[in-house]
């Protein structure tokens, strides 16, 4: 039986009917010039279309922003729970960060134990009561696991007697309940997308499908160092691991923008990252800093203050579109929540 190679790409087959052809007017010992004449015209059949997408001249920019203009007053003017805006779950983001754009990429690095999931899963949470339909890829932490963290933070059941179910009472059952009815009645939802072992390439034909399917808005990637690397990425970078995980952060900021889906990507401080004194920190503390935090249009930092492990400081130390500056947050880690710190 013959075997067949089946190509993602349909102009490889023919690439390679086109070559076996060659070959066969070689065999037939055909002349030189009769297969330069014919490889010509047929390689030419194979040049890439020009697209004009990216092209913008200058009357055609005026027109295009003054239709933006008229999308942004006619925004302003819809009811407030019309308006799908991805801003932020706390008014100490909202004061320094915009709303997050379609082709934005954000990144938000912290050590271990800084709270990155919880604050990811806080904003998802966020973004699906306003409306947005999130995808929330996790790379390490199951399902299960990810259930269990919702159920304690609307319910305030701790995990551990969620997992111990025979011990929970009439009224935590009722609680669970409650939560369960309140989520769903959101207008927006969250796609958990379990990604264990994926790279960043299958990862974004994942993302792609579930676009088609009208179910990513908006995606949350936890975390970006997590994602195994590609056939390609070995043999172009083979046991550099930095430059891998730069190409992986250029893959999401090329899909964001080609896509028009805003991205939020957990990222790993490094070993010199999670020594750093809070005044010295900044995003070289990031691992492999200088691709990822060049790619990214927010970078938002995390540091548990070191005497109360209640408080976070966080810096948001690139911002392209508006300023900088730095503040503390509550976090209460049993129940997976995130506050402002009352003035």
């Amino acid at each position: 039986m013959e075997n067949k190679t089946i190509f993602d790409d349909p102009r490889h087959e023919k690439l390679l009917q086109l070559c076996q052809e060659f070959y066969r007017r070689i065999y037939a010992e055909e002349a030189p010039e009769n297969i330069h004449d014919w490889m010509v015209k047929q390689i030419g059949k194979f040049q890439p279309e020009i697209d004009a997408g990216p092209i913008m001249d200058w009357p055609t920019s005026f027109e295009m922003y003054d239709q933006e203009i008229a999308r942004r007053v006619a925004f302003s003017n819809l009811p407030e729970e019309k308006r799908l805006l991805y801003n932020w779950p706390w008014t100490s983001w909202n004061n320094l960060i915009d709303p997050i754009e379609p082709g934005i990429l954000a990144v938000l690095a912290g050590p271990d134990g800084s709270g990155k999931t919880t604050y990811a899963e806080c904003i998802a949470e966020h973004w699906a009561r306003r409306g947005q339909r999130v995808v929330f890829v996790h790379f390490e932490l199951s399902k299960i696991i990810m259930l269990d963290r919702r159920a304690v933070r609307h319910t305030a059941i701790a995990r551990r007697q969620l997992k111990l179910a025979g011990e929970l009472t009439q009224k935590d059952m009722a609680d669970i309940e409650a939560a369960k009815e309140r989520l769903l009645a959101w207008p927006g939802e969250i796609t958990y997308l379990h990604t264990p072992g994926h790279s960043i390439e299958l990862l974004l034909r994942e993302l792609t499908r579930l676009k088609e399917s009208e179910k990513c808005d908006v995606v949350i990637v936890d975390y970006l160092e997590k994602a195994a690397p590609s056939a390609a990425q070995l043999k172009a970078y083979g046991a550099n691991q930095y430059q891998r995980e730069a190409n992986d952060v250029e893959l999401l900021k090329t899909y964001s923008e080609k896509e028009q889906v805003p991205i939020l990507s957990l990222s790993q401080f490094s070993k010199s990252g999670k020594s750093a004194r809070l005044e010295d920190l900044d995003r070289n503390a990031m691992r492999g800093a200088g691709e990822k935090s060049e790619k990214a249009n927010i970078v938002v930092l995390l540091q548990p203050d070191k005497s109360d492990e209640t408080l976070i400081h966080v810096r948001l130390d690139k911002n392209t579109l508006g300023p900088k500056g730095s503040w503390k947050q509550f976090i209460d880690l049993p129940r997976f929540q995130i506050g402002d710190v009352a003035k």
